[in-house]
C-alpha cells in the first residue's frame, strides 16, 4: 500500500461530500461539516478493506495518520453487502464516538498507485461503487438530519416554545420546562402529514415517490413503538438512495424526525 493512502483517501471523501451538498443543498455548503477543516483517521481491516474517519473541526491544516490496524474484532463482516453498510455506519459511529458532523467510511482497498482517491475508485468493482455511493449518501444525510437547524418557526407549530439557533452548527433547545415530551406528542402527526404532503407534490418519477411514501408512513405508524427506530433508519436509507431529488425537498423536516429517534 502506498504512502499517505489514508490521506488520499480522507479528502476523497471531503470532495465527494462537497460534491453532493453542492448539488443537493447549495445554500448551505459554506457551513457544512467537514468541509473546512478536519482531522482524519485510517484503519485496516484485515487486508481487504479500509476505515477512514473524518472528524470536523473549526479550523485549522488537516492531520491524520497512514492506516494501521483495526482496533477492534467485534465489527461487522467484510467484504460489505448492501445490507452490511447501516450496520457498519452505526457501528462505527458507536465505536469512535463520532459526532454527527463526523464522518466515517469503510473502503476497499484498491492501490492505483497514483496518490489520488479517484485513481483508486477506477479500480472498484460495480457493486464496490454502489455500496461507496449508499454510504456517501448516507453520510450526507444524517449530516442534514443532525446538525443543520430546524426551523424557527411554523404556523402549525405548537405554542409556549422558543427556538434559539445560533452558531455554524446550531441546535434547537425547547424553552419550556418538562415539555419535551408533550412537544413530541404534538408534533408527530403534523410532522408526519406534512412530510407526506411536500413528498406526494414532489414532481419526481412514481416508483420513487412511492418508496419514500411507503417510508414515511411506515414511520408514522409505527411511532411510540420499538420499531420506530428502524423504520427511521429505514426512511434515512430510502433518502439516502435519491438524496439529490428528494434532499431538498425533505430537508426542513429531518431535525424534527431526528430528534423523534433519541
Amino acid at each position: 500500500m502506498r504512502n499517505n493512502f489514508g490521506a488520499d483517501w480522507a479528502f476523497g471523501i471531503r470532495g465527494a461530500i462537497e460534491n453532493v451538498v453542492r448539488s443537493a443543498f447549495s445554500g448551505e455548503l459554506r457551513l457544512w461539516p467537514l468541509l473546512t477543516a478536519f482531522d482524519f483517521e485510517s484503519y485496516l481491516v484485515g487486508s481487504s478493506h479500509a476505515v477512514i474517519v473524518l472528524r470536523d473541526k473549526l479550523s485549522g491544516i488537516p492531520s491524520g495518520f497512514d492506516p494501521k490496524p483495526f482496533p477492534f474484532t467485534d465489527h461487522p463482516p467484510v467484504p460489505i453487502t448492501p445490507q452490511d453498510a447501516e450496520h457498519w455506519q452505526g457501528y462505527l459511529f458507536a465505536r469512535f464516538a463520532l459526532r454527527p458532523e463526523d464522518a466515517a467510511l469503510i473502503v476497499p482497498v484498491h492501490d492505483s498507485g497514483k496518490s489520488n482517491a479517484a485513481e483508486d475508485y477506477k479500480l472498484f468493482s460495480s457493486e464496490e461503487k454502489a455500496l461507496w455511493d449508499f454510504q456517501l449518501r448516507l453520510t450526507v444525510a444524517h449530516q442534514k438530519a443532525m446538525t443543520q437547524p430546524a426551523p424557527s418557526s411554523s404556523p402549525q407549530a405548537p405554542m409556549h416554545i422558543t427556538y434559539n439557533v445560533s452558531g455554524t452548527n446550531a441546535r434547537v433547545n425547547i424553552n419550556s420546562t418538562d415539555s419535551s415530551i408533550n412537544v413530541v406528542q404534538k408534533q408527530t402527526p403534523e410532522v408526519f402529514a406534512e412530510l407526506l404532503t411536500v413528498v406526494r407534490a414532489a414532481n419526481v418519477d412514481s416508483d420513487r415517490l412511492r418508496l419514500l411514501e411507503s417510508a414515511v408512513l411506515a414511520m408514522e405508524q409505527s411511532y411510540g413503538q420499538p420499531t420506530f427506530s428502524s423504520k427511521y433508519h429505514a426512511f434515512m436509507s430510502v433518502l439516502a438512495d435519491h438524496i439529490q431529488v428528494f434532499g431538498p425537498i425533505v430537508a426542513p423536516y429531518l431535525p424534527t424526525l431526528a430528534k423523534l429517534v433519541t
